[in-house]
C-alpha cells in the first residue's frame, strides 16, 4: 500500500495543534541558525543542518508521541528538541564535549548515530527484545535516503518484517547522500523498496507538517494495531549542505539550491497560519522572545 497523493493524508487538526507544529518548527530553525554561527566561530566542530526538514521532523515526532522510543541518525534536531533535549545538551556532542549530551533512557531518545544505518538494526533489535520480555513499545527510527543504500538498512527491514517488529521507519529523503543524487542511488522509491521486504509503506511530501502528521499518525496506528513495521518516506528539501564541512555549490546547480530555498517549509507554514489568522504578530513575537532566550543560553555556554 504505497500512497503517493497528499490527499490521502489530508486532516483538519485544531488550531492549537497547528500552533504547536509551527512553534516547534520556528524554534528548531532558530537553534539550527545559532549552531551555524557557533560553528563558524569554532565553538562547534561540525553541524549537520536540518534546515528544510523541520516539517517532516516535527510532524512525525508529534504523531509518534512522547511514549515512543526514538533511534535517530544525526540531524534529527527538531525531534530531539520536541523530546525535551535542551539546546545546550544537543550541542554538547558537536562541541566534542561528550558522546551524548542527554539522558537517552529518560528522554527515550537514543544517542545520535553517525555510522549510516547502524541505528536501524539497533531499533529493530530493541523492539524484538522488548516483545520477548512481554513489553510492547513503539519504536521510531530515522534515516536519510543515503542510509537506505547501506546493507544494515536492508537487514533491518527484513528482520523487522520477519519478526513483525513494532518499528516505524521514517526516511527523510532530501535527494542527496552528501553529493550523490538519489536518482543515482536507486531505481525505485524507498517506500516501494520497503514493500519488497513485506513492509507496508507510504510516500508523502514533507513541506506541510499537517500532511506529515496525518501520514505518520496512520502509520503509527498500523504499527500498534497490527504489531507490524511500517515505513514512511518523506520527500524533503535540503537547503544547506550535508554538513558545515560540505560545499554543496560544487555539485548542485544554483537553480536547484534556489528552488529548494524558495520552498522553505518554515516560511510557508508561518505564512499560511498568519494568512488564516491562526497566529498573529503577538504570538510570533512571543515565540521569537522564547527563542532569543535559548540562543543567549547557547552563546553563554559555547561562544
Amino acid at each position: 500500500m504505497v500512497f503517493e497523493s497528499e490527499s490521502e493524508y489530508e486532516t483538519e487538526p485544531d488550531d492549537d495543534t497547528r500552533r504547536l507544529l509551527l512553534r516547534h518548527m520556528l524554534v528548531s530553525r532558530g537553534i539550527d541558525e545559532e549552531a551555524h554561527q557557533l560553528q563558524k566561530q569554532g565553538a562547534l566542530d561540525l553541524w549537520p543542518s536540518c534546515r528544510g526538514q523541520e516539517a517532516a521532523q516535527v510532524g512525525s515526532a508529534l504523531a509518534a508521541g512522547p511514549e515512543s522510543t526514538v533511534f535517530p541518525s544525526y540531524r534529527e534536531h527538531a525531534v530531539a528538541l520536541m523530546r525535551g533535549v535542551t539546546p545546550v545538551e544537543l550541542f554538547a556532542q558537536w562541541a566534542g564535549r561528550t558522546y551524548c549530551g542527554w539522558d537517552p533512557h529518560r528522554m527515550r531518545f537514543l544517542p545520535y548515530t553517525l555510522v549510516l544505518a547502524a541505528q536501524t538494526l539497533h531499533a529493530v533489535g530493541y523492539s524484538v527484545g522488548q516483545r520477548l520480555q512481554g513489553r510492547e513499545d513503539l519504536v521510531v527510527v530515522y534515516v536519510g535516503d543515503g542510509a537506505t543504500s547501506e546493507g544494515d538498512m536492508s537487514e533491518a527491514m527484513n528482520l523487522a518484517a520477519v519478526e513483525s517488529a513494532s518499528v516505524l521507519f521514517v526516511c527523510q529523503n532530501n535527494g542527496w547522500a552528501i553529493s550523490k543524487p538519489a536518482a543515482e542511488q536507486m531505481r525505485t522509491s524507498v517506500a516501494e523498496r520497503a514493500r519488497g521486504f513485506g513492509i507496508e509503506s507510504a510516500w508523502v511530501q514533507g513541506r506541510d507538517p499537517e500532511t506529515v502528521f496525518s501520514a505518520c499518525s496512520r502509520a503509527v496506528a498500523h504499527v500498534r494495531e497490527e504489531r507490524a513495521p511500517f515505513l514512511v518516506e518523506i520527500q524533503v528539501g535540503r537547503i544547506n549542505g550535508h554538513s558545515t564541512s560540505d560545499a554543496q555549490e560544487v555539485y548542485r546547480s544554483r537553480d536547484d539550491i534556489t528552488r529548494t530555498r524558495a520552498a522553505d517549509p518554515v516560511a510557508a507554514y508561518a505564512a499560511q497560519l498568519s494568512d488564516t489568522g491562526v497566529v498573529d504578530t503577538a504570538w510570533l513575537d512571543s515565540v521569537n522572545a522564547e527563542l532569543r532566550v535559548l540562543r543567549e543560553q547557547l552563546i553563554k555556554e559555547y561562544a
